[in-house]
């Protein structure tokens, strides 16, 4: 049975018919009545589990920042030709200008150290001694903007590529600005063939912004230490070329630090805003409701205690087992807050999940695929998703508290995504490769006992673009992110020298 993203259940129903609690008697039933409730009342508790716990802390948090260089190619007066393009009335002092107080302000709002050299660089001394100092300092990567087409300009950049070399820990990020090149097939073979980087040409001067999130998500991605809860062994492995590290933590212990969050104090006030914000609870009790909230102070804990931004729990067999508390709500709180929280210890949907959330800056949703062979739709389901699907900063999508589908108990989400939604399907292959694709979001699918349909409870139909028989799609856990993001994260590729596949194999 299918719902509209902006239907479904009365908000105050719950299980079997029973009514949700109200604020009062759930505080008394939670033992929070008395002072709590007043400090509620009055408004000093906090509203999210982000500010009861606080977010976790990812890489460029700290006072460790990503450092990038910047440098402007036009050849000296007296060589420089006012005569070619960009032509006499391009104003290169002002240009510039507007070039750096671009970057300047998305640095400081993105948490990036600039180091912009004033004098343009006319030869390739000047490159080398660029290339030297970015080296030396560890740069995340070099931005060089073209500003002339006769004489030096993008040559700057061909020589800085031949300079560099094959090294992966500094990529180039080249800019051209409309109309200061005359553009050949063969101005973008060096940029093509070569690692780790990109050339964008554009006549949106605040692409400049997105070239700096480029840099630093590649950046992010290389800090990134992610927690991996699996079987016994306790070690780390680096994925190359991406740079981020797998944090191995033995099942048992994960066990220990769920069993020892059992009545901490954080447990209640997250249960409540998970019972207050949902549209409605079906299935689950309020005891499962706060093990749920047990399951995100775990998680925080465990976060801690391996210095880790995110965490892949081997959840399937230890919940249906009954040894571990379904993680389901604490996933999507994580995945709320910036981090990832990845189901089944699947590591290569969990970096397209980080990617998603340094490159977009919006969750993806990790999900099950079904197709649907009548009508050429793709579609997925899963029981966790984020509800800030549109951004973190975006009014997130509504959801229902349910019981996880597998199992038949606990507390799961259920959140309705928007119909009519363009959005990207996509996954990490290995480390070197990415798959993609992109389509739209046609409406949700609601699972109820007897209304013959099953699967994870939040549940979507997709229309996909350019994809002949969905039934050729391949992989199993992908991850779904609001927005036509194609370009961006084929750009994002060709940086970070992540090659990109569409999803039915064969290039983009």
């Amino acid at each position: 049975m299918g719902i509209e993203s902006g239907s479904g259940h009365g908000v105050n129903s719950g299980g079997g018919g029973c009514p949700l609690l109200g604020r009062r008697q759930f505080l008394v039933r939670a033992g929070l009545a008395g002072g709590a409730a007043m400090a509620l009342n009055s408004g000093l508790v906090q509203v999210s589990a982000r500010q009861v716990m606080g977010r976790p802390m990812l890489p460029g948090d700290g006072p460790e920042k990503p450092l990038i260089r910047v440098g402007f190619l036009q050849s000296p007066p007296g060589v420089y030709r006012e005569m070619g393009w960009p032509g006499k009335e391009y104003d290169s002092d002002a240009s510039q200008a507007l070039y750096t107080r671009t970057l300047e302000e998305s640095a400081q709002a993105q948490g990036i150290i600039l180091r912009i050299q004033d004098a343009r660089i006319g030869d390739d001394a000047g490159v080398n001694a660029l290339l030297a100092s970015a080296l030396e300092e560890r740069a995340a990567g070099v931005l060089l903007i073209n500003m002339e087409a006769q004489t030096y300009g993008v040559q700057g950049m061909y020589h800085f590529l031949k300079q560099r070399g094959d090294r992966r820990e500094l990529p180039l990020l080249g800019f051209v600005p409309h109309g200061t090149l005359h553009h050949d097939p063969s101005d973008y073979e060096p940029f093509r063939a070569a690692p780790y980087c990109f050339m964008a040409a554009s006549a949106e001067i605040g692409w400049l912004a997105t070239g700096l999130r480029m840099l630093k998500a590649r950046w992010q991605m290389a800090n990134t230490r992610l927690a991996v809860v699996t079987g016994g062994e306790d070690r780390e492995q680096t994925l190359e070329p991406l740079g981020t590290t797998l944090r191995y933590v033995p099942m048992q212990r994960y066990k220990e630090i769920e069993a020892d969050a059992q009545g901490a104090e954080e447990i209640k006030e997250i249960a409540r805003l998970y019972l207050e914000n949902a549209k409605d609870r079906i299935e689950p009790s309020e005891e499962e409701v706060f093990n749920g909230a047990r399951s995100y102070v775990a998680v925080r804990r465990l976060l801690d205690e391996t210095k880790c931004h995110g965490v892949a729990i081997n959840c399937f067999g230890p919940v249906t087992g009954q040894e571990i508390l379904p993680p389901c709500l604490a996933f999507m709180q994580l995945l709320n807050e910036g981090s990832v929280g990845v189901c089944e210890a699947d590591i290569y949907p969990g970096l397209t999940q980080l990617l998603s959330r340094y490159l977009l800056d919006r969750p993806g949703f990790l999900h099950n695929p079904i197709h649907d062979t009548t009508r050429n739709l793709y579609a997925g389901g899963h029981c966790t998703a984020p509800t800030r699907m549109a951004g973190f900063e975006e009014e997130p999508e509504p959801y229902i508290l349910r019981s996880h589908h597998e199992a038949g108990f606990g507390a799961v989400p259920q959140v309705l995504l928007k119909k009519d939604q363009p959005a990207t399907l996509w996954r990490f292959l290995s480390p070197e490769s990415l798959m993609i694709a992109t389509g739209t979001i046609l409406r949700n699918v609601d699972t109820q006992r007897h209304d013959g349909t099953g699967g994870c409870r939040t549940s979507f139909v997709m229309a996909m673009d350019d994809v002949d028989d969905v039934r050729q799609i391949r992989g199993h856990h992908k991850v779904l992110t609001y927005g036509d993001n194609l370009h961006m994260v084929r750009a994002w590729a060709d940086l970070a020298g992540v090659k990109l596949e569409h999803i039915t194999g064969g290039p983009v």
